[in-house]
C-alpha cells in the first residue's frame, strides 16, 4: 500500500465520520423539534421518538381519520413491490397531512408552501415545533377527499 492510497483512505474516513456527526446533530434537532410540536398540540412529546407512532400522532393532530395513516403505511410498504406506484398514494397522503398540519398551526396551506414543507420535512416540522407558531386546534377537513376502505 503506497502513501497516496493511505492518505485517500484516511480522508474518506474523516469525511464519513464528519458526515455521520452532522447527521446525528440534525436527527437530534428533528426529534427535539417534533417533541415540542407534539407538546404544543397537547400530545405526549415522547411520541416523537417512536417511528410509526410519530406519523400517527401527526395524523391525529390534524384531525384526519386514521385511514390516512394506514394508507401511508400500506403505500410505503408495498412501494418496492409495485415499482413505486403505491408510493404515489403515500405521497398524496403526506401532502394532505402536511396541508392540514400547516392549517392547524395557522400557516399558509398553499400548494407551494405544502410542497416546500413536505420535501424539507426534516427541517420544517422541527421549525414548527421550535418557532412561535401556536397550535390552533383541528381545522376544517371538508375539502379533503375521503379515502375508501378502512372506515
Amino acid at each position: 500500500m503506497d502513501e497516496t492510497t493511505m492518505n485517500t483512505d484516511m480522508g474518506a474516513s474523516l469525511m464519513g465520520g464528519a458526515l455521520g456527526i452532522i447527521g446525528l446533530v440534525i436527527g437530534i434537532a428533528a426529534v427535539v423539534g417534533m417533541w415540542k410540536l407534539f407538546t404544543k398540540a397537547g400530545k405526549p412529546g415522547f411520541y416523537a421518538i417512536i417511528p410509526l407512532l410519530n406519523f400517527k400522532t401527526l395524523v391525529d393532530i390534524t384531525g384526519l381519520p386514521a385511514t390516512y395513516f394506514w394508507y401511508f403505511i400500506i403505500g410505503s410498504a408495498l412501494s418496492s413491490v409495485t415499482l413505486g406506484i403505491t408510493g404515489i398514494i403515500s405521497l398524496y397522503v403526506a401532502f394532505v397531512v402536511f396541508r392540514q398540519l400547516l392549517r392547524s398551526f395557522g400557516k399558509s396551506d398553499s400548494v407551494g408552501n405544502v410542497i416546500f414543507y413536505l420535501f424539507l420535512s426534516g427541517f420544517m416540522i422541527p421549525y414548527l415545533g421550535l418557532s412561535g407558531a401556536t397550535y390552533q386546534g383541528v381545522q376544517s377537513t371538508s375539502d379533503v377527499r375521503a379515502l375508501p376502505w378502512f372506515k
